[in-house]
């Protein structure tokens, strides 16, 4: 990447030294001349800077970005991800079930049990039979908040 970056230096600083030149040469019928001079002098200066670059070290950087790039992510990778998104889902579902049956309640959800947590044991009554419906195979807790079960 030196070599490029040096050779793109070169060519920047001899654009500006001919359009320097251009600009102070007088209107007259050498004009093209001029022009044509300046672009030969680019050319001339340009191709041994470009001749003196290691291109086969370039060759080695760039096929090297090329294999630096990240495998696509696979379904697999996902998969926890997927899984804690469920429960989370899970969660509000049951707590909004609960919810409309009048009950204010704390949900957690793991993949080996259901915790609710409500505020009374009224509500705990109340929300036992939601809660078994809801969660189905998975094991489940009704607890009173700051209470036991």
């Amino acid at each position: 990447m030196a070599a490029v970056r040096h050779f793109a230096l070169g060519c920047c600083l001899l654009c500006s030294a001919a359009g320097i030149v251009r600009i102070f040469w007088p209107e007259n019928g050498f004009k093209p001349v001029i022009n044509t001079v300046l672009v030969l002098y680019i050319l001339a200066s340009a191709l041994p800077m470009a001749a003196g670059a290691d291109w086969g070290e370039l060759g080695r950087q760039l096929r090297g970005w090329a294999r630096q790039e990240t495998a696509p992510a696979t379904p697999q990778s996902y998969a926890h991800y997927a899984e804690s998104l469920a429960r989370e889902q899970c969660a509000a579902a049951l707590r909004g079930t609960l919810a409309d049956a009048g009950i204010r309640a704390e949900v957690a959800l793991t993949p080996e049990r259901c915790t609710v947590t409500v505020q009374s044991a009224d509500d705990a009554a109340r929300a036992g039979p939601i809660v078994a419906a809801a969660c189905g195979k998975l094991p489940c807790t009704v607890t009173v908040e700051g209470g036991a079960p």
